[in-house]
C-alpha cells in the first residue's frame, strides 16, 4: 500500500497544497493530529511511513521534515546540495510498503531513496532514450516494485522499476483524454490505478498501470466538483479521490466513478485552510 491512500493523509496532503468542510460524514475523514509546520518553507507534498511517521517535503529548505505519529518533529532528511542524500528543490514524495522513502529531487533531476530509519540508500537518475526526466512527483505501487513519475515539463508520466530501469511512458502535451498540460501530483490506488493532477487542464485523470486512460475527474470552474488550479491528489482504500485546489483553498472529494461527493472548505465548520 502506498502512503498517500490513507484517508487521514489524503486530507493532510491536500491541506499542504491548498483547504473547511460541509459533509455530515466529514469527521470520518479528518486528520488527527494537526501538524504545525513552523520553520518549513514551501511545503509541497506529504507521505506516511510504515510506523506512522509523517514526511513533509520542505522545498524551500531543500529537505524533508519528519514528524512522529503524534505530530512532533523528530528529524530531517537531506540538505541543499547535489551529493548523496542531498536535494535541490525537492517537490514530491511517497513511501513504499517496505518503508523506503522516495523523494522527487527536481533540481537534481533524480529520485533519492532513504530507508525507514532515514538512512540514505541510493539515487535514481532517470532518463528516456537519453533524455533526462525531471521529476515533479513520484508514486510507488502497492507491491513496491514500480515508480510512477510525473515529468512536468515533458507533459508525461514516466514509469520505472525501483532500481530506475525505464519501463514505459504515457501522455503528451494537449487537452484530449490521456494528454496533459503540466502534470503535477500523482498517486496509485490499491488496485494499481494511477491518478494524475493535470494542472492547466484543471482536471485529474485516472489510468491503469499500463497507461490506458480510464476516467477524467473534474473540469475548469469555480464551484463544487470543478477546479481552478488543482494541485494535490490522493486515493483512499475505499475508492474516494481527494483533490486539492490551491487557488480556491478547498479539497473536493469524489467517489471511484468520479462523482462529486462533498467538499472540505468553502466556509466549512471543522477545518480551515
Amino acid at each position: 500500500m502506498t502512503s498517500k491512500r490513507r484517508i487521514p493523509l489524503a486530507v493532510i496532503a491536500s491541506l499542504l497544497l491548498a483547504g473547511p468542510a460541509t459533509a455530515a460524514d466529514l469527521p470520518t475523514a479528518m486528520p488527527a493530529p494537526v501538524i504545525e509546520l513552523q520553520g518549513l518553507s514551501l511545503p509541497s507534498d506529504v507521505a506516511i511511513g510504515r510506523d506512522g511517521q509523517v514526511y513533509v517535503v520542505d522545498g524551500g529548505n531543500h529537505q524533508v521534515a519528519v514528524f512522529d505519529a503524534s505530530g512532533q518533529r523528530t528529524t530531517s532528511l537531506g540538505m541543499m546540495g547535489s551529493d548523496e542524500g542531498q536535494f535541490l528543490d525537492p517537490l514530491g514524495i511517497d513511501t513504499g510498503p517496505g518503508g523506503d522513502v522516495y523523494v522527487a529531487d527536481k533540481g537534481n533531476k533524480r529520485i533519492v531513496v532513504f530507508d525507514a530509519n532515514g538512512d540514505y540508500r541510493r539515487k535514481l537518475t532517470l532518463s528516456i532514450d537519453g533524455e533526462d526526466v525531471v521529476p515533479a512527483d513520484v508514486a510507488v505501487d502497492a507491491r513496491g516494485q514500480t515508480l510512477f513519475v510525473t515529468d512536468n515539463a515533458a507533459h508525461r508520466v514516466a514509469v520505472f522499476d525501483v532500481r530506475g530501469k525505464f519501463l514505459h511512458a504515457f501522455g503528451a502535451e494537449g487537452d484530449a483524454d490521456g494528454q496533459f498540460r503540466f502534470p503535477a501530483t500523482i498517486d496509485v490506488d490499491a488496485a494499481g490505478n494511477v491518478y494524475v493532477v493535470d494542472v492547466l487542464n484543471a482536471r485529474v485523470q485516472k489510468f491503469n498501470a499500463e497507461g490506458e486512460h480510464l476516467l477524467t475527474i473534474g473540469k475548469l470552474g469555480g464551484k463544487a466538483g470543478t477546479f481552478y488550479r488543482p494541485k494535490g491528489v490522493a486515493a483512499s482504500d475505499d475508492g474516494r479521490v481527494f483533490v486539492s485546489d490551491s487557488f480556491l483553498g478547498v479539497v473536493h472529494v469524489f467517489d471511484a466513478a468520479g462523482t462529486f461527493l462533498y467538499m472540505l472548505g468553502d466556509g466549512g465548520t471543522a477545518t480551515v485552510f
